[in-house]
């Protein structure tokens, strides 16, 4: 079952599925993606070489039919929440799938001096890909968390000569992260320092990387943000821009599964633990 909601900036919601007030009818855009490609050609060779490529922006159209004697009324609850102008989200939940895009209304077409009138409400989307509305987080760390409880009262998992097994060490620092999405998407790292960790990096397997030259001490935090038109790496909430190590590159989660590792200069990985944030997106 598919379910719409429109969502004001301020966070008011329309319904626009099972509303009783009027009928989503037909809805055009929700399922389109147009690649923009950029192309030149060599004299003499077939064909061309594509330079590059991008996914334009896309135009969602909502008609919203009102079979009612008191359409005009109904326009007026409608408009309560759709503005001319106005930042809005597009939520849809399909097959236990929680999704939304961003738009801005920009353009609502309504009849009047009718009683069957159908408003045609066009957002434009300038990211124009549906994504998740929860993030995903995955983290990276050193220590595997032991300490849990059995079902039974008064039942221990472990007990050894030197007391419970509280955790462990995983000496592997690399961990294998999945975009199910079907979109390269940005990360947001957050780098939280348990001691003293000179340097941090973290890269993947194709051997890109993004670090700061900077020493962190116990509870300090850095957050790197890699979105296109997000871009930032702070330390503690200060900017640290200046310090993002030389051949740094704002790493982008590929679609499918990549191997993400954390290291720093001084070798104290054991000091630090990483966590991984990102929404995936789709068509």
């Amino acid at each position: 079952m598919l379910t719409l909601e429109y969502i004001t900036d301020k966070g008011a919601v329309l319904p626009l599925t099972n509303n009783n007030k009027f009928k989503l009818s037909n809805v055009d855009g929700i399922t389109t993606a147009n690649v923009e490609l950029a192309s030149s050609t060599v004299v003499g060779m077939d064909g061309d070489f594509v330079n590059s490529q991008r996914t334009v922006p896309r135009s969602i159209v909502l008609d919203l039919s009102i079979e009612s004697p008191e359409v005009e009324e109904i326009k007026r609850y409608i408009l309560q929440y759709i503005k001319p102008k106005q930042k809005c989200t597009l939520r849809m939940t399909q097959n236990d799938r929680e999704t939304q895009i961003e738009g801005i209304v920009e353009a609502i077409d309504m009849p009047r001096f009718t009683n069957a009138v159908t408003m045609q409400v066009t957002l434009y989307c300038s990211q124009p890909y549906w994504e998740d509305v929860d993030y995903v987080v995955q983290e990276i760390s050193e220590t595997i968390d032991l300490h849990y409880f059995t079902t039974e009262p008064d039942d221990m998992l472990y007990f050894i000569d030197d007391g419970i097994v509280m955790g462990e060490y995983d000496a592997n620092r690399t961990k294998t992260i999945e975009n199910s999405g079907d979109v390269t998407v940005g990360i947001e790292v957050r780098i939280i320092a348990l001691g003293t960790v000179t340097n941090p990096v973290l890269s993947n397997s194709a051997g890109e990387y993004i670090g700061a030259n900077v020493t962190m001490t116990g509870n300090d935090e850095i957050i790197i943000t890699t979105g296109k038109g997000e871009k930032a790496i702070t330390l503690n909430g200060d900017n640290i821009m200046s310090k993002l190590r030389r051949g740094s590159t704002w790493l982008q989660l590929q679609t499918g599964e990549d191997e993400y590792t954390i290291d720093s200069e001084d070798g104290t990985e054991g000091n630090m633990y990483f966590t991984i944030t990102y929404k995936r997106r789709y068509v």
